[in-house]
């Protein structure tokens, strides 16, 4: 029996074509449900499948993001790591990791002394594309930046900027006759003069996405250095990211490695070559592979 270990409504995107790979084998699997009232899952985010809760005593194997709080248990553990952060922290004992692309491993590996290899199965969050066809409509989308807003370290003068920058985009999307959405997230608490922009959305949706139903339609996107650049680069929908000049996240460990492929230094075709090899939509079938070894 495989046990997927599941605690935020975002680790969806992640497990979510490995599910449908399990499901369409007809293997054993039930959710270990962890939720920690950061961003618990909804009743709806389980539709898609039909399991049943599992004690974790009795899975066999584990499926769930790489994640410190990930139960240590005496049993294999299959891992998925969210934009390579598993760069951050040591490899755990007995933790089976899979990497998006030969880079990823060999930057982990550079970063984190003694971390052994791992199965090269690609970015199973791409997978959802393959669920989506494009269909440009006359749409942009603003996702909001990452820093909360309200959050002390924002000077006046911060905010002045973020509030001047969102208005010009808005502004000139509308000057190409494009509607608007502004792309958010619920625990950001963004000001009220940003919901008035355009048409303000939140996550409604985990598999596939609320933000890769956006760019199904998008003609084009801007984010403030953020990971949906990697979702654009995949839809091949043209992005222009930003950076925000309030307090910095490039002196994060392993950060300036995958900031190329955040702020737009990086080409589609570097990316899809290189990045997050291969690119198919069968990550989550390679995944399911590594699994099937266990179960």
């Amino acid at each position: 029996m495989i046990g997927v270990y599941l605690r935020r409504r975002a680790d969806f995107k992640l497990l979510g074509s490995t599910l449908d790979a399990l499901t369409a084998r007809d293997m054993a699997w039930g959710w270990i449900l962890d939720p920690d009232g950061k961003d618990d899952p909804l009743e709806s985010d389980f539709d898609r499948w039909i399991a049943t809760g599992l004690d974790q005593r009795y899975a066999k194997v584990l499926l769930a993001v790489d994640a410190d709080y990930v139960p240590r248990l005496a049993r294999p553990t299959i891992t998925i790591p969210y934009f390579w952060d598993n760069r951050l922290a040591p490899q755990p004992s007995g933790r089976i990791v899979c990497y998006t692309s030969e880079r990823h491993l060999r930057t982990v590996q550079r970063l984190q002394s003694g971390t052994p290899d791992g199965p090269i199965v690609g970015w199973t969050e791409g997978d959802a594309w393959t669920l989506l066809s494009r269909h440009p409509q006359k749409e942009a989308i603003l996702y909001t930046t990452k820093y909360r807003n309200s959050e002390r370290h924002w000077s006046l003068a911060d905010r002045w900027w973020y509030r001047q920058t969102c208005q010009r985009i808005a502004s000139d999307y509308k000057s190409r006759r494009w509607a608007v959405t502004i792309k958010s997230r619920e625990k950001h608490r963004d000001p009220s003069w940003l919901r008035r922009l355009g048409l303000y959305c939140l996550d409604t949706a985990t598999y596939p996405s609320t933000s890769w139903q956006l760019l199904s339609r998008a003609q084009e996107i801007t984010h403030f250095v953020s990971g949906v650049a990697w979702e654009a680069m995949v839809a091949g929908v043209p992005h222009r990211s930003i950076r925000v000049p309030i307090g910095t996240l490039v002196d994060y460990p392993g950060r300036r490695e995958i900031e190329p492929a955040l702020d737009g230094t990086v080409s589609r075709e570097q990316f899809l070559g290189d990045w997050i090899l291969p690119v198919d939509g069968k990550a989550g079938e390679r995944v399911a592979d590594i699994l099937a070894r266990y179960a």
